[in-house]
Protein backbone atom coordinates (compact mmCIF):
# COMPACT_ATOMS: atom_id res chain seq x y z
CA UNK A 1 0.00 0.00 0.00
CA UNK A 2 2.76 2.39 0.54
CA UNK A 3 4.67 1.37 -2.18
CA UNK A 4 1.49 2.19 -4.32
CA UNK A 5 1.18 5.35 -2.59
CA UNK A 6 5.04 6.34 -3.29
CA UNK A 7 4.36 5.26 -6.60
CA UNK A 8 1.07 7.80 -6.67
CA UNK A 9 3.13 10.75 -5.41
CA UNK A 10 5.84 10.12 -8.13
CA UNK A 11 3.14 9.76 -10.65
CA UNK A 12 1.52 13.33 -9.48
CA UNK A 13 4.80 15.13 -8.93
CA UNK A 14 5.93 14.25 -12.52
CA UNK A 15 2.63 14.94 -14.10
CA UNK A 16 3.36 18.18 -12.50
CA UNK A 17 6.37 19.07 -13.17
CA UNK A 18 5.64 18.23 -16.75
CA UNK A 19 2.81 20.46 -16.91
CA UNK A 20 5.00 23.25 -15.59
CA UNK A 21 8.00 22.68 -17.36
CA UNK A 22 6.24 24.02 -20.85
CA UNK A 23 6.45 27.16 -18.99
CA UNK A 24 9.09 29.98 -20.47
CA UNK A 25 11.23 30.74 -18.28
CA UNK A 26 11.27 28.96 -15.11
CA UNK A 27 12.68 31.36 -11.44
CA UNK A 28 14.87 28.90 -10.06
CA UNK A 29 13.66 30.18 -6.40
CA UNK A 30 12.89 26.93 -4.28
CA UNK A 31 9.46 26.43 -2.66
CA UNK A 32 9.42 26.88 1.06
CA UNK A 33 8.44 24.11 3.15
CA UNK A 34 5.23 25.49 3.46
CA UNK A 35 4.42 25.89 0.14
CA UNK A 36 5.52 22.32 -0.04
CA UNK A 37 3.25 20.91 2.98
CA UNK A 38 0.40 23.15 1.22
CA UNK A 39 0.80 21.38 -2.36
CA UNK A 40 0.84 18.01 -0.68
CA UNK A 41 -1.77 18.44 1.44
CA UNK A 42 -3.87 19.45 -1.90
CA UNK A 43 -2.70 16.73 -3.99
CA UNK A 44 -3.92 14.39 -1.16
CA UNK A 45 -0.17 13.10 -0.58
CA UNK A 46 -0.68 14.34 3.13
CA UNK A 47 -3.76 12.35 3.32
CA UNK A 48 -3.09 9.49 1.65
CA UNK A 49 0.17 8.64 3.95
CA UNK A 50 -0.95 8.91 6.84
CA UNK A 51 -4.02 6.68 5.71
CA UNK A 52 -1.73 4.09 4.69
CA UNK A 53 0.44 4.11 7.78
CA UNK A 54 -2.43 3.59 9.88
CA UNK A 55 -3.78 0.48 7.98
CA UNK A 56 -0.29 -0.79 8.49
CA UNK A 57 -0.45 -0.37 11.89
CA UNK A 58 -4.20 -1.88 11.95
CA UNK A 59 -2.71 -5.12 10.04
CA UNK A 60 -0.37 -5.62 11.93
CA UNK A 61 -2.19 -4.93 15.68
CA UNK A 62 -4.55 -7.75 14.04
CA UNK A 63 -1.72 -9.99 13.02
CA UNK A 64 -0.47 -9.62 16.41
CA UNK A 65 -3.71 -10.44 18.25
CA UNK A 66 -4.52 -13.61 15.83
CA UNK A 67 -0.88 -15.29 16.24
CA UNK A 68 -1.77 -14.40 20.19
CA UNK A 69 -5.01 -16.44 19.88
CA UNK A 70 -3.37 -18.95 18.30
CA UNK A 71 -0.86 -19.42 20.69
CA UNK A 72 -3.56 -19.03 23.47
CA UNK A 73 -6.64 -20.27 22.19
CA UNK A 74 -8.39 -19.70 25.73
CA UNK A 75 -7.35 -16.12 25.95
CA UNK A 76 -9.70 -13.96 27.81
CA UNK A 77 -11.20 -10.63 26.64
CA UNK A 78 -9.02 -8.79 29.10
CA UNK A 79 -6.09 -9.61 28.04
CA UNK A 80 -6.99 -9.22 24.33
CA UNK A 81 -7.76 -5.70 25.13
CA UNK A 82 -3.93 -5.09 26.82
CA UNK A 83 -2.39 -6.61 23.98
CA UNK A 84 -4.67 -3.88 21.19
CA UNK A 85 -3.53 -1.23 24.20
CA UNK A 86 0.41 -2.23 23.31
CA UNK A 87 -0.02 -1.85 19.88
CA UNK A 88 -2.96 1.53 20.25
CA UNK A 89 -0.21 3.33 23.33
CA UNK A 90 2.29 2.56 20.44
CA UNK A 91 1.85 4.50 17.30
CA UNK A 92 3.61 3.77 14.17
CA UNK A 93 5.21 7.38 12.58
CA UNK A 94 3.57 9.81 11.07
CA UNK A 95 3.45 11.99 7.80
CA UNK A 96 5.74 14.78 9.96
CA UNK A 97 8.62 11.96 10.74
CA UNK A 98 8.87 11.54 7.20
CA UNK A 99 7.82 14.73 5.67
CA UNK A 100 11.34 16.29 5.64
CA UNK A 101 12.55 14.18 3.16
CA UNK A 102 9.81 14.73 0.76
CA UNK A 103 9.76 18.52 1.00
CA UNK A 104 13.44 18.13 0.22
CA UNK A 105 12.88 15.94 -2.81
CA UNK A 106 9.84 18.83 -4.11
CA UNK A 107 12.45 21.77 -3.09
CA UNK A 108 15.16 20.06 -5.43
CA UNK A 109 13.06 19.33 -8.34
CA UNK A 110 10.65 22.29 -8.16
CA UNK A 111 10.91 25.75 -8.04
CA UNK A 112 8.48 28.22 -6.32
CA UNK A 113 6.51 29.16 -9.15
CA UNK A 114 6.07 25.75 -9.99
CA UNK A 115 4.61 24.44 -6.51
CA UNK A 116 2.49 27.85 -6.77
CA UNK A 117 0.78 26.99 -9.66
CA UNK A 118 0.44 23.00 -8.90
CA UNK A 119 -0.92 24.39 -5.40
CA UNK A 120 -3.71 26.48 -7.32
CA UNK A 121 -4.72 23.72 -9.85
CA UNK A 122 -4.98 20.69 -7.41
CA UNK A 123 -7.38 23.00 -5.33
CA UNK A 124 -9.11 24.00 -8.71
CA UNK A 125 -12.11 21.95 -9.20
CA UNK A 126 -10.46 20.17 -12.58
CA UNK A 127 -7.69 19.20 -9.86
CA UNK A 128 -9.94 17.92 -7.41
CA UNK A 129 -11.58 16.19 -10.10
CA UNK A 130 -8.33 14.53 -11.79
CA UNK A 131 -6.88 13.51 -7.95
CA UNK A 132 -10.55 11.94 -7.42
CA UNK A 133 -10.65 10.01 -11.07
CA UNK A 134 -6.52 9.28 -11.13
CA UNK A 135 -7.16 5.90 -9.65
CA UNK A 136 -10.11 4.13 -11.45
CA UNK A 137 -8.04 6.16 -14.69
CA UNK A 138 -4.48 4.14 -12.98
CA UNK A 139 -6.73 0.75 -12.44
CA UNK A 140 -8.40 1.00 -15.82
CA UNK A 141 -5.35 1.69 -17.62
CA UNK A 142 -3.22 -0.83 -16.03
CA UNK A 143 -6.13 -3.19 -17.00
CA UNK A 144 -6.73 -2.80 -20.63
CA UNK A 145 -2.68 -2.51 -21.23
CA UNK A 146 -2.40 -5.75 -19.79
CA UNK A 147 -4.82 -7.04 -21.86
CA UNK A 148 -3.52 -5.56 -25.10
CA UNK A 149 -0.42 -6.27 -24.37
CA UNK A 150 -1.42 -9.66 -23.96
CA UNK A 151 -3.23 -9.98 -27.45
CA UNK A 152 -0.30 -8.19 -29.24
CA UNK A 153 2.72 -10.77 -27.47
CA UNK A 154 0.49 -13.55 -28.82
CA UNK A 155 0.22 -11.79 -32.21
CA UNK A 156 4.32 -11.31 -32.22
CA UNK A 157 4.47 -14.95 -30.83
CA UNK A 158 2.92 -16.08 -33.44
CA UNK A 159 3.92 -13.93 -36.24
CA UNK A 160 7.64 -15.42 -35.03
CA UNK A 161 6.51 -18.62 -35.33
CA UNK A 162 5.43 -18.24 -38.89
CA UNK A 163 8.69 -16.17 -40.07
CA UNK A 164 11.07 -19.11 -38.29
CA UNK A 165 9.01 -21.72 -39.90
CA UNK A 166 9.50 -20.35 -43.13
CA UNK A 167 13.48 -19.61 -42.29
CA UNK A 168 13.44 -23.18 -41.45
CA UNK A 169 12.28 -24.55 -44.70
CA UNK A 170 14.55 -22.34 -46.74
CA UNK A 171 17.17 -23.27 -45.26
CA UNK A 172 16.07 -27.10 -45.91
CA UNK A 173 15.96 -26.24 -49.56
CA UNK A 174 19.46 -24.86 -49.56
CA UNK A 175 21.11 -27.87 -48.35
CA UNK A 176 22.54 -29.37 -51.02
CA UNK A 177 21.70 -32.62 -52.04
CA UNK A 178 24.42 -34.85 -50.31
CA UNK A 179 24.12 -33.32 -47.23
CA UNK A 180 20.86 -35.97 -46.32
CA UNK A 181 22.25 -38.93 -47.87
CA UNK A 182 23.88 -41.21 -45.74
CA UNK A 183 27.64 -41.63 -46.17
CA UNK A 184 28.78 -44.57 -47.75
CA UNK A 185 31.25 -45.49 -44.10
CA UNK A 186 27.63 -44.99 -42.19
CA UNK A 187 27.27 -48.19 -40.02
CA UNK A 188 23.50 -47.91 -40.40
CA UNK A 189 23.97 -48.15 -43.73
CA UNK A 190 26.53 -50.96 -43.13
CA UNK A 191 24.10 -52.76 -41.01
CA UNK A 192 21.59 -52.74 -43.23
CA UNK A 193 23.16 -54.11 -46.32
CA UNK A 194 24.12 -57.24 -44.12
CA UNK A 195 21.26 -58.15 -42.99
Amino acid sequence: MVRRLVALVLLLTSMCAVGLAQGVALDPTPPSRAQVLALMTAMGVRQGVENSLKNAQDKVKASARAAYQKKYPDADEASLKKLDAVFDTTPLFGFEEISETLVGVYQKNLSAEDVQTAIEFYNSEAGKRLLEKLPVIVRQSNERSKALVQEKLEEYSDEIARKLEAFQQDVEQKKPASAGKPKANDSSTTDQKTK
